[in-house]
């Protein structure tokens, strides 16, 4: 566009020249008109160079400008080309009821194969006849909490019998393991608050709840957590029914492969306090 204006520039001043040369009487306007074309080009052409030398700066700055540097502290993992920020999301599983002789066996065996520590609450009257699947759990890394002797729900039974019922468990479990219990989940949820001040347990409840004693249904159970599983979560299970072991198998290969990482709820809380 440049070049164009500027070529029917000089072929104006070229006619206008020849004008004045045949035409004598009108030389003086021709010579005005000739100053002005060529006053016009050379602001045409400042203002070309100006423009110029501006683009020119931009795009060396462009080029030179230093990339801002990612100053947090998130791990990396690359994927394809790109290379994104990551950080790793934990969860926990938790089983109840337990321990059942043949199924939290089959689960405990299932952990282990996948390198995963899962948190149990089990109830004081099973667990007594299984010292040896306890001291397994605890050898193996899990956490062992107490799910009270014979599940009675807390706020329906006399105060008295309800701190009965977490001592005995807690005994059964110190025991077999020789760790002392620091976690409790009560029945159904449900706390009374006067037991909180005659107990140093620290209650544990749930986030993500199957239902999975009234679904009985493993490919069920797994869907249901996985589509609702974040960070931070506390999955409720049953490790006395078989369909609930199969279903936390594959919870496990699905959110492991979602970059989960599946700890006890100590462990859980923790990093959250930090």
């Amino acid at each position: 566009m440049r070049n164009s204006i500027k070529n029917n520039m000089k072929n104006s001043m070229k006619n206008n020249m020849k004008d004045s040369m045949c035409n004598p009487v009108k030389t003086p306007k021709k010579i005005y008109a000739l100053f002005t074309m060529l006053l016009l080009m050379f602001i045409f052409e400042s203002v070309m160079l100006k423009n110029r030398a501006a683009i020119v700066s931009v795009f060396k700055n462009e080029i030179h400008q230093k990339p801002e540097k990612y100053t947090g502290t998130d791990n990396f993992s690359k994927t394809g080309n790109d290379t994104v920020p990551t950080q790793k999301k934990r969860i926990a599983l938790t089983f109840d009821d337990g321990p059942h002789p043949a199924y939290t066996i089959k689960l405990l065996d299932g952990l282990k194969e996948r390198n995963v520590h899962a948190t149990f609450f089990v109830i004081g009257e099973n667990a007594c006849h299984h010292s040896e699947i306890l001291k397994r759990m605890s050898t193996e890394g899990h956490l062992i909490g107490n799910h009270t002797y014979s599940h009675v729900q807390l706020t329906c039974i006399p105060e008295q019998t309800a701190i009965e019922e977490i001592r005995k468990t807690n005994d059964v479990i110190e025991n077999a393991t020789g760790v002392r219990v620091k976690y409790i989940r009560p029945p159904y949820g449900s706390l009374p608050k006067e037991l909180t001040s005659e107990t140093t347990l620290t209650p544990v409840l749930w986030t993500i709840d199957p239902r999975d004693w009234s679904v009985l249904n493993t490919t069920s159970v797994a869907n249901h957590i996985v589509s609702r599983a974040k960070d931070g979560d506390i999955i409720l299970l049953h490790d006395i029914f078989e369909t609930s072991v199969d279903a936390a198998f594959i919870v496990i290969d699905k959110l492991q492969a979602e970059g989960f990482e599946f700890v006890t709820i100590e462990e859980l809380l923790q990093s959250t306090a930090d």
